[in-house]
């Protein structure tokens, strides 16, 4: 008889942008991992006080998700994402029962392993305000409780290298932003779209580039989000390095992002040179110096657009195929367009 168990704590891994900063994590994100051999699961919460957040279930052997949530579809009582009437508050609650149709199936073996992914946004804190949820896996009728990590019983987990797959993307290209060619090995949330201008820096070529955009509207808070009134849940452009283990290095917010821009019609123009000559950086205002050559240990690095639950005409569009002119039709003034020094 197959055997149910969890492998872990808890919550076993935090990733970020400072902290296990792997599969190019967004800089206002937090992401907690829990690693089952069971994906009949129960979670029981709050809603944090955050812009957004989701449980994705991810085969390991595919590293492809088979179950999503985000905070607009889960049912409860009171939720404050979906309901504007509904003032947010901290005692909010939550359950959430998954796959549990699939109890009497024998497809589910001791050699499958699986990651329960939990995503927060724009959290007040790292965890949105409230404790994280409480995980249960079902063995024999009965849900069994997943003990929750601390700082003393949370497991160390190794990096391994993973290779990027260059060919993925177009490098060094004059508006060079695409889809990603190929989504696989990449965690990849289906509740974001995502864009990649890749520069291959091997001939230490790279001086400088320039990025024009008109940026879309995004939610402010929890009832803005209720209401429905934005063109995108959350947006940001980062720095990510694709060498192992595909680490973000920089990211600006939305909030930023908008503040900054230059006129009613929210178009910016951002600056991407050295900083400190290690580090490639993306900057709100053009370099004062004209030497921003790097170092030779900058080879592979790219700008991530990046957006939540895009929900407007223009918006980052599921075509990883599509030309550089199908994209500009579709996205118009909201293609990022970037010109390399």
């Amino acid at each position: 008889m197959t055997k149910f168990y969890n492998l872990t704590c808890a919550w076993c891994f935090i990733a970020n942008s400072t902290l296990l900063n792997i599969e190019w994590p967004d800089g206002n994100s937090q992401y907690y991992g829990t690693i089952v051999n069971n994906p009949l699961l129960k979670i029981d919460g709050y809603f944090p006080d955050s812009r957004y957040f989701s449980f994705e279930l991810y085969d390991l052997r595919t590293w492809e998700p088979f179950w999503d949530i985000h905070d607009v579809n889960i049912n409860a009582n009171a939720n404050p994402f979906i309901d504007p009437s509904i003032s947010y508050n901290s005692s909010l609650d939550y359950q959430i029962e998954l796959n549990t149709n699939k109890k009497d199936k024998p497809s589910i073996e001791d050699t499958d392993y699986y990651l329960l992914l939990y995503r927060i946004y724009m959290g007040v804190n790292n965890t949105g305000g409230v404790q994280l949820p409480d995980v249960s896996f079902l063995e024999n009728k009965k849900w069994v409780y997943i003990d929750q990590c601390d700082e003393e019983n949370r497991p160390v987990i190794n990096i391994q290298d993973t290779t990027p797959y260059y060919p993925l993307y177009k490098p060094n290209e004059k508006d060079n932003f695409y889809p990603p060619q190929n989504k696989s090995n990449l965690f990849i949330n289906y509740d974001a779209r995502y864009m990649i201008a890749f520069y291959n820096n091997t001939q230490n070529t790279f001086s400088g580039a320039k990025i024009e955009i008109k940026l879309p509207s995004y939610s402010i808070n929890i009832k803005n989000t209720a209401n429905g009134v934005y063109n995108v849940r959350y947006y940001s452009m980062s720095i990510v390095d694709f060498s192992s283990p595909r680490q973000t290095t920089q990211t600006i917010g939305d909030v930023i992002l908008s503040n900054n821009s230059t006129n009613i019609d929210k178009d910016i123009c951002l600056y991407l040179f050295c900083h400190n000559i290690e580090n490639i950086t993306i900057q709100l205002f053009p370099p004062t110096k004209n030497d921003h050559n790097c170092t030779g240990k900058i080879k592979y690095f790219g700008v991530l657009y990046r957006q939540l639950l895009p929900q407007f005409e223009n918006e980052i569009p599921d075509t990883p195929k599509a030309t550089q002119s199908e994209l500009k039709k579709i996205m118009g003034k909201y293609y990022p367009k970037i010109t390399w020094f």
